[in-house]
C-alpha cells in the first residue's frame, strides 16, 4: 500500500550515516530477481514506542467519526533491519510499516522508478492508492487504462480513527474512468475483538461511500508495531468473518512475503488465492512470480506519462482486482451501467457524456453492462417524474400503456439483437429502481433469493 516519503529529520547524523550504509550494502547485492518484501519487518528490528495505540484500542461504539490525527511523539529508537533473506525467487529485502497515523516512523529503501511504457515488467493489472496520491482526475485514470491498468484499490480506513479524506473522489473518478474499484483497510488489530471493531469501522465507511456489497474488501496487515503480538491468522479470519456478516462477502488479505515465509500468517488457512502478496524486484523482467497467490504487488514506483506521482502496481492472477480484458464485438456499442445509492436505481445508457454527468452528481459507475448491436429491435426508454425512475422495454404495448399513465417517453435507448439474453427482475418493495436488468445469471438468482420477482428475458445483446 502507498507510503509517504517523509524525512526523518529528528534522527541523529549517526543514524543517517548508518541508514546510508545499509542502503549501499543493499544495492550491491543485486541479482536477476532481487525482490523487496514491502509489508514486513525484520525479526531483528524493533520499534519500541506506541506499541499499544489508542486508535487500535477503540471499540465499535467509538468509531462513528474519524479523528484523522497523527501522533506527535517520536519513537526513542528505530533500528534499521538487517534486510536480506534468500528465497526461491532471489534476494528479498524486508521493511516497513506505512501507517497514516504514524508516518514519522516509516522507513523505506529506495527503489528504481518504473515507467508504464516499459514492457519488460510483470503484468500491470491494478494500482492501489491512499491519501498520499491525492485527487486523481477521470482523465488521469483513463491514461492509466491505456497501459492495461483496469483496477484501483482505494484506502478507506486505518485502525478505528482514520479515514482517507480523498476516498470519495478517488472512488468516483476511478469508476467514471471504467476502473474496477476495491477498498482496503490498514489493520492494527492484535485480538479478535479489535479485528471485529476495525471491520465494523471499515464496513461503515465503505457503506457511507456507496460501495456495494460485492466490492472486494482488503485487510492490509503489515504494521511493524503489531508484528508478532497477536495470532495474526486467527485475527485476520475474525476480521474477514465480521465483514462477511456485515454483507461484504468478497474479502482478501494484503500480506508481505516475510509474514508468510516466517509463519507469522498461515497462508493455507487464509487461502493462498485470497492473498495479495507484496514483494518488490530490483531488476525487472516479464516473469510473474508468486502465482500461487491471488495477486502480487511488485513495485511502488510506477509512473504514467502525463500523470503526477508514483503508484503501487500489481499483477492480478485471478481477476479479483481488475476488469477482464474483452474485445468489443463489431457493430456494437458499450452500454454503461451506473447506480444511485440514494434511490437504489440502476441506470443504463450508451451515452458516455450522460454517464459521466451522473457520476459527477454522485452516481456510482459499475462498468459495462453489455454490448448492444447498432441495429435491431428497438428498446424504449421511459421516465416517471413522480418516482424519479427509468424503465426500459422491448414491448411497444407496454411503452404505450406507461405513457398513458403519465410516464414520459424518452425515445429509443438501444437495440436488441444477438445471442446473450438480459434478465428482467422486479422489486415489489421499491419505489425507484424497481426493475433491474442483467446478463449475469448469478446476480439474477441472488436477487430472486432476496425477494425480487423474475419477469423473464428483457432483450438480447452481443
Amino acid at each position: 500500500m502507498k507510503k509517504k516519503f517523509l524525512g526523518l529529520c529528528f534522527l541523529t547524523v549517526l543514524f543517517l550515516n548508518c541508514s546510508t550504509a545499509v542502503y549501499a550494502e543493499e544495492t550491491q547485492e543485486s541479482s536477476n530477481n532481487q525482490i523487496v518484501d514491502t509489508a514486513a519487518i525484520s525479526e531483528s528490528s524493533t520499534v519500541e514506542a506506541q506499541a499499544d495505540t489508542p486508535a487500535v484500542e477503540q471499540t465499535a461504539e467509538n468509531t462513528e467519526e474519524s479523528t484523522q490525527t497523527t501522533d506527535s511523539s517520536v519513537p526513542e529508537e528505530i533500528v534499521v533491519p538487517e534486510s536480506q533473506i534468500d528465497t526461491a525467487e532471489g534476494t528479498m529485502s524486508l521493511p516497513k510499516g506505512r501507517s497514516d497515523l504514524y508516518p514519522s516512523i516509516q522507513l523505506f529503501a529506495a527503489l528504481p522508478s518504473v515507467s508504464a511504457t516499459n514492457t519488460n515488467t510483470p503484468s500491470k493489472s491494478f494500482i492501489d492508492i491512499s491519501s498520499h496520491n491525492g485527487n486523481i482526475s477521470v482523465a488521469n485514470f483513463q491514461k492509466m487504462r491505456n497501459y492495461g491498468v483496469t483496477g484501483v484499490v482505494v484506502k478507506l480506513t486505518e485502525a478505528t480513527s482514520y479515514k482517507n479524506p480523498y476516498a470519495q473522489s478517488q472512488i468516483n473518478n476511478a469508476m467514471a474512468a471504467g476502473m474496477k474499484v476495491s477498498a482496503y483497510h490498514y489493520s492494527w488489530f492484535k485480538t479478535d475483538a479489535q479485528a471485529v471493531a476495525e471491520a465494523n469501522y471499515f464496513a461503515a465507511e465503505a457503506k457511507r461511500l456507496g460501495l456495494s456489497s460485492g466490492t472486494v474488501m482488503v485487510n492490509d496487515i503489515e504494521e511493524p508495531q503489531i508484528a508478532g503480538k497477536g495470532d495474526h491468522t486467527n485475527n485476520s479470519r475474525a476480521f474477514e468473518n465480521r465483514l462477511k456478516s456485515l454483507g461484504y462477502g468478497n474479502v482478501r488479505h494484503y500480506i508481505g512475503l516475510n509474514w508468510l515465509t516466517s509463519g507469522r500468517i498461515n497462508g493455507a488457512t487464509i487461502g493462498n488465492k485470497n492473498i495479495w502478496v507484496a514483494a518488490y524486484p530490483y531488476n525487472l523482467s516479464t516473469t510473474n512470480f508468486y502465482t500461487q497467490y491471488g495477486a502480487w504487488q511488485w513495485s511502488s514506483q510506477l509512473s504514467f506519462p502525463g500523470v503526477g506521482g508514483n503508484f503501487d502496481i500489481n499483477a492480478d492472477y485471478t481477476g479479483t482486482f481488475s476488469n477482464p480484458k474483452t474485445t468489443q464485438p463489431e457493430n456494437t456499442v458499450q452500454m454503461y451501467r451506473v447506480y444511485n445509492p440514494n434511490s437504489g436505481e440502476h441506470f443504463y445508457t450508451q451515452n458516455a457524456a450522460e454517464k459521466n454527468n451522473l457520476v459527477s452528481k454522485g452516481w456510482k459507475y459499475e462498468g459495462i453492462g453489455w454490448n448492444g448491436p447498432t441495429s435491431g429491435a428497438p428498446v424504449y426508454r421511459l421516465y416517471n417524474k413522480n418516482a424519479g425512475d427509468h424503465h426500459y422495454t422491448l414491448n411497444a404495448n407496454e411503452k404505450n400503456n406507461l405513457v398513458s399513465k403519465g410516464w414520459k417517453y424518452e425515445g429509443i435507448s438501444w437495440y436488441s439483437g444477438g445471442s446473450k439474453a438480459l434478465h428482467r427482475l422486479y422489486n415489489p418493495n421499491a419505489k425507484a429502481g424497481s426493475h433491474h436488468y442483467t446478463l449475469n445469471t448469478n446476480e439474477k438468482n441472488n436477487l430472486v433469493k432476496h425477494g425480487w420477482r423474475y419477469e423473464g428475458l428483457a432483450w438480447y445483446a452481443k
